[in-house]
């Protein structure tokens, strides 16, 4: 009887350990894998029209515009990713000895299926309707009754249609509109931009020195001590593990937690390591690719806000950032005019037939350079591998700024009847701090002068390695600074 009671006793503890492990880690800790509301409280108080007012200089502003851009939502891992999954899964159950330390692996199945791959799962549906309603709700003055006005666009990827979908459920429970669900177009152009940059392609994507960084800190002992400590964990020799292997072992903590509220792989790591992992993370910014050894294969995708790399890549990614809002997502109606006259006596007149919001499903590599372009989240720290320390409480980390559902909107305000503006960014629901007055709301005008070089860019220039590529030639005349002017 005695033993029976020890074992029912340490059983619990065991149970009680590692759901305590579990709720520790649902916190901004993975990066671009983490959920949205472990990064914005699920239960916070959403007032009514809570954003359709401001103040500007004691004058009271009144919601006129409105653009939002969102990542899709939470989604199940892409092919690649269940692919190592399984392999990496198969070469740990191939040995007794790791089976005997961590049963739970032979009965552990991947139940991430390759038919949904890079697919909207039920987390990312629920996030998507909670945020369509959360928006509804801050906003209804510009979208109650007003849905059929609204432009929404996405990219090709059926998780950013499918939160389009959701994301509309949500915003239709609060602010309801008579009539079929809009059709939202796809425009990849504008939501996946980075796709069509030649000279992004060669000399960023394909350029093995901007993850010179990554590599030096993945060299560091910061790493070698966690895949040290998990080689010891598993309690053989016989099969040695290496820090792509911790990856694919995190990955599966991250979407498991993320989804099913549990996941028995977590207990590899303690908060310290999936901090040191989350720096490696945002210092590599990586798309692996899948052909060959990938391990040789780590192509940068992500815009570093940080500048870490090389003058070169910066100038390329700054202005594929400045790209991203001139020529490609349309920020509060951005308008191709290659006519400067035209464009001004629209913008004095009020003669543009313009929708009053804009919103788009696009993906994280969508947002990052929205950020890099208007100067947000940066710190003051070099964001360096050898800066680990200085850089735990970061601006910059991909965990907290582009969580799956991460989003980002601009909002245009009237105050009094002097026809001053105010503007403001609002990034995951709240806002931010704008470089241009450094305050959270700022007189348009001085958003106008402070980001005035970015009126003007040439994408063909920009991402032209070739006179064979060209993406019609697009002068860009404004960016949303500028543009959103028409809506006045």
């Amino acid at each position: 009887m005695d033993c029976l009671l020890q074992i029912v006793f340490f059983k619990l503890i065991f149970f009680f350990v590692f759901v305590y492990s579990d709720n520790l880690f649902k916190k901004p800790l993975f990066n671009t894998k983490t959920p949205y509301f472990w990064v914005r409280n699920i239960s916070d108080v959403i007032q009514e029209n809570e954003f359709s007012t401001t103040i500007l200089n004691g004058q009271n502003c009144q919601l006129e515009g409105l653009n939002i851009l969102l990542r899709h939502g939470s989604r199940f891992p892409t092919l690649k990713w269940i692919k190592r999954i399984t392999a990496l899964h198969a070469r740990l159950t191939a040995n007794t000895a790791i089976l005997s330390n961590y049963p739970f692996m032979n009965k552990w199945t991947n139940t991430f299926l390759e038919s949904q791959e890079g697919l909207l799962s039920s987390l990312g549906v629920d996030e998507m309707k909670r945020l369509g309603k959360r928006y509804g709700t801050r906003f209804k003055v510009l979208l109650d009754g007003k849905l059929k006005q609204v432009k929404f666009a996405t990219s090709y990827r059926d998780r950013t249609k499918s939160s389009f979908k959701y994301f509309y459920e949500g915003l239709n429970e609060t602010s309801p509109s008579s009539g079929h669900t809009p059709e939202a177009k796809v425009d990849n152009t504008k939501t996946r931009f980075y796709e069509r940059c030649s000279k992004y392609i060669k000399e960023v994507d394909d350029n093995d020195e901007i993850l010179k960084e990554a590599n030096s800190f993945e060299a560091d002992s910061k790493i070698s001590n966690i895949v040290q400590k998990i080689q010891t964990k598993l309690g053989t020799s016989n099969i040695s593990i290496d820090f792509d292997d911790v990856f694919v072992i995190h990955q599966i903590c991250a979407f498991e937690l993320g989804l099913n509220g549990q996941s028995d792989w977590c207990q590899f790591f303690d908060i310290d390591d999936l901090r040191v992992i989350s720096y490696w993370d945002d210092l590599e910014g990586k798309n692996i690719k899948d052909k060959g050894n990938y391990k040789q294969k780590k192509l940068s995708t992500k815009i570093d806000l940080q500048r870490s790399i090389k003058p070169k890549w910066n100038t390329i990614k700054q202005d594929m950032a400045i790209q991203s809002i001139g020529n490609r997502l349309a920020l509060i109606r951005l308008i191709f005019l290659n006519d400067s006259k035209k464009l001004s006596r629209t913008l004095e007149n009020q003669t543009g037939n313009i929708q009053p919001v804009d919103i788009f499903f696009g993906h994280q590599d969508t947002i990052l350079p929205i950020f890099t372009a208007f100067g947000l989240f940066k710190d003051t720290e070099p964001f360096t591998a050898a800066n680990y320390d200085a850089n735990i409480n970061r601006k910059f980390s991909t965990s907290e700024i582009t969580p799956f559902s991460a989003n980002v909107a601009f909002s245009l305000y009237k105050c009094g009847a002097n026809g001053k503006h105010a503007f403001k960014i609002f990034v995951n629901e709240e806002p931010v701090n704008i470089p241009a007055c450094g305050g959270m709301v700022c007189s348009y005008s001085d958003v106008k002068v402070y980001y005035k070089e970015l009126a003007q860019c040439d994408f063909g220039k920009i991402c032209d390695t070739s006179s064979a590529v060209r993406f019609r030639g697009y002068t860009i005349l404004s960016i949303v600074l500028v543009l959103i002017t028409v809506m006045i």
